[in-house]
């Protein structure tokens, strides 16, 4: 009787073990960003803006926001960082680049002091985009692709 119930529990002992070992290699696969590959873009100013994304900013921009646009032409990627009571804030473009699965964005909000005491807040090729503004945020033009856009945004 020993026996049989030492044999049943080393049985789910492996089974539980064998699942977990699928689990992990499940799981490791889907946190695979792919190769990255550095992305050309520019970043827009209000002028540059479709006047469809603009009403669209227009109404989300007291609140933070993150959303991406295309059109015939491009694709834009938009970061708000919502109302402030302060004119001195800036958006940084710390990288943008894209892989199999996904484009990544990653922005950061400074105040230009921050930014000016640095030289660059974040070094590297971070882009400051735009003037100082109680509603900062930022438009990234790119190629079009058809690929979900993943925010890093601090």
């Amino acid at each position: 009787m020993k026996k049989s119930m030492f044999k049943t529990g080393r049985s789910v002992f492996l089974l539980t073990f064998a699942l977990f070992l699928c689990l992990m290699a499940v799981g490791c696969g889907f946190n695979k960003k792919g190769e990255k590959e550095k992305m050309e873009y520019t970043i827009c100013d209000e002028t540059k803006i479709p006047d469809e994304l603009r009403d669209i900013i227009e109404e989300k921009k007291a609140g933070v926001f993150k959303l991406s646009y295309v059109n015939n032409d491009a694709m834009y990627i938009a970061v708000g960082y919502g109302a402030h009571n302060r004119q001195n804030l800036s958006v940084i473009v710390d990288d943008v680049y894209k892989t199999d699965n996904a484009i990544y964005v990653d922005t950061n909000l400074y105040t230009t002091d921050e930014i000016d005491v640095a030289g660059s807040a974040s070094g590297g090729d971070a882009i400051r985009a735009g003037e100082p503004s109680m509603y900062p945020y930022v438009v990234i033009k790119c190629d079009k692709y058809d690929l979900p856009v993943v925010f890093d945004v601090d």
